[in-house]
């Protein structure tokens, strides 16, 4: 005579391939979730760089099966859930603060530039790091050779750096 202890044949199933993020072996059969566990496993330190991010992005194209814009959507969130500073989103808005400051006189004086590295370089709420302060410097010399916006370069010369 057999004892029948617990649940039915028909019941749920309680192993740990059922709990999202807890087998690593089994991937979720949801594609914005096995972005995201992509995401936890690439990203160090808070800081996501603009490489890492293209490859998250192209990552969750390729074997995720998502739209490209929907794909950098789920990442950006992410980041942000995660109080990860993005590299993406802090050069944009260093771009956007460039063209307020150069828009008129295209001309980028040390007071802006350093108000701009400092700006976004510094942490901000609820994030623990900025933008690299070597990447915000190159940006800026970039941005300045594009757009042919003179820096000064002594005590009266202004030149395209």
């Amino acid at each position: 005579m057999a004892i029948n202890l617990g649940k039915s044949s028909g019941s749920a199933n309680s192993t740990p391939a059922s709990i999202p993020n807890q087998n690593l072996v089994n991937p979720p059969s949801d594609p914005v979730e096995a972005l995201m566990n992509q995401l936890s496993i690439k990203i160090f330190e808070s800081y996501c760089d603009e490489a890492t991010m293209n490859s998250l992005i192209q990552n969750g194209v390729q074997s995720c099966g998502l739209d490209m814009k929907k794909a950098e959507f789920v990442l950006a969130m992410e980041l942000e859930n995660k109080g990860v500073a993005n590299e993406k989103v802090l050069l944009a808005e260093l771009e956007a603060l460039l063209c307020q400051f150069t828009d008129a006189d295209k001309k980028l004086d040390e007071k802006e530039k350093n108000d701009a590295i400092q700006f976004l370089c510094k942490a901000r709420t609820g994030y623990t790091q900025g933008l690299n302060f070597d990447v915000a410097n190159r940006f800026i010399i970039a941005f300045c050779r594009n757009n042919r916006v003179k820096m000064k370069v002594g005590f009266f010369k202004w030149e395209i750096p």
